[in-house]
């Protein structure tokens, strides 16, 4: 009994180091107003910001980081933007036209598909954002701008022109954020639907409960209530009294491709552009990790501290020591800028040896 009880343990285990982890990010770059909130006095553009018993510390919103990342995802690896459609003023995904399997936005990023007064298909985002927010206080910075080159090419061609002023709120700041990829959720999808969908020379036609039809091509049957598609499979349970389940499932590979692609995007750093500035998101200091559940459980550990006058992270040891990390398996690369508190414990400096511990690619 003990041996085979031994046994099943040792097969879990193999099987558990095989799979995808879990998987969080947590980064400090240095940025410059990129998130950008309403007009104060109707000339004043200003930044979002947020109080603290010890200042006010200005951030950019979740909203702002998923745009920065998609962009970098769009521009490096050719990610499409998802179809959108709009319905009595809503503006949504188009799920008739997109899935997780053909885009990898929805995939990635979660969508809410509305059915009038009966409900929605929600698909929570697997990657998981925090706000970015600042290190440093906001101290009232403020920057007078004018477009006195426009006036002055009008003024030369006989035009009647005056300077247009106006002012901005301005912070120079560390920011720390951070990301999870829930690789259980990332690469599966699921809908319920009212009718059984209906397989046709090599076409499934899902009717959505709105009753909007939604036609998927080149499918191929694989037994019953299974279809192969270029990038994963479809599978149909029925649930209930009249409700079916629609499963997709991306295939292992491709699922993997969409994780690293992330990740080096979060690595090397996201394209981004406020106010008309040109501005960096790429990290002077990285701690990643495979996780249990996913949770950013970096996040509230790591802060900046001044030693001989310049800035140190810390709070490393007490990121190692959460137990909700897999073992062994927590990456970290600093910069000159930015430099580590000691810490007790080894973890992996290599990227791709990182990258081989996740699962998402093999040596």
């Amino acid at each position: 009994m003990e041996e085979a009880r031994r046994t099943e343990q040792n097969r879990e285990e193999r099987e558990n180091q095989d799979k995808l982890k879990n998987i969080t990010i947590t980064i400090i770059f240095e940025g410059s107003a990129l998130n950008r909130d309403e007009k104060l006095a109707g000339n004043i553009l200003s930044i979002k910001k947020l109080r603290r018993k010890d200042g006010t510390y200005s951030f950019i919103s979740k909203t702002a980081i998923r745009h920065y990342l998609f962009s970098t995802l769009v521009k490096n690896f050719r990610w499409e933007e998802a179809n959108v459609r709009v319905d009595e003023e809503v503006v949504q995904f188009d799920i008739t036209k997109d899935d997780i399997l053909t885009s990898p936005e929805l995939d990635a990023c979660g969508y809410m598909y509305t059915i009038g007064n009966k409900g929605s298909i929600t698909r929570k985002s697997p990657i998981g954002i925090t706000k970015a927010i600042s290190l440093e206080p906001y101290e009232g910075d403020m920057a007078f701008y004018c477009n006195h080159d426009l006036v002055q090419r009008a003024i030369k061609q006989g035009e009647d022109a005056t300077p247009n002023p106006f002012s901005k709120e301005e912070h120079v700041s560390f920011y720390k954020v951070s990301f999870t990829i829930d690789v259980e959720r990332l690469g599966k999808d699921e809908w319920i639907v009212n009718q059984m969908p209906n397989f046709n020379n090599n076409e499934l036609k899902i009717t959505l409960p709105d009753g909007k039809e939604k036609t998927i091509s080149n499918v191929q049957q694989i037994n019953q209530n299974e279809y192969k598609t270029q990038n994963g499979t479809i599978k149909i349970e029925q649930v209930g009294s009249g409700k079916y389940k629609i499963i997709f499932e991306l295939d292992e590979s491709k699922k993997k491709e969409r994780i690293e692609q992330i990740l080096k995007a979060i690595k090397n750093g996201l394209h981004s552009q406020s106010s008309g500035e040109a501005n960096s998101i790429i990290p002077l200091f990285i701690i990643a990790g495979a996780v249990k559940i996913p949770s950013p459980i970096f996040h509230p550990y790591i802060y900046l501290a001044r030693e001989d006058g310049s800035y140190i992270v810390c709070g490393i040891q007490d990121c190692l020591n959460n137990e909700w990390l897999e073992k062994d398996i927590v990456y970290i690369c600093s910069s000159e800028r930015l430099k580590v508190q000691k810490f007790q414990r080894q973890v992996i400096s290599n990227w791709d040896e990182f990258l081989t511990k996740v699962k998402v690619c093999h040596k």
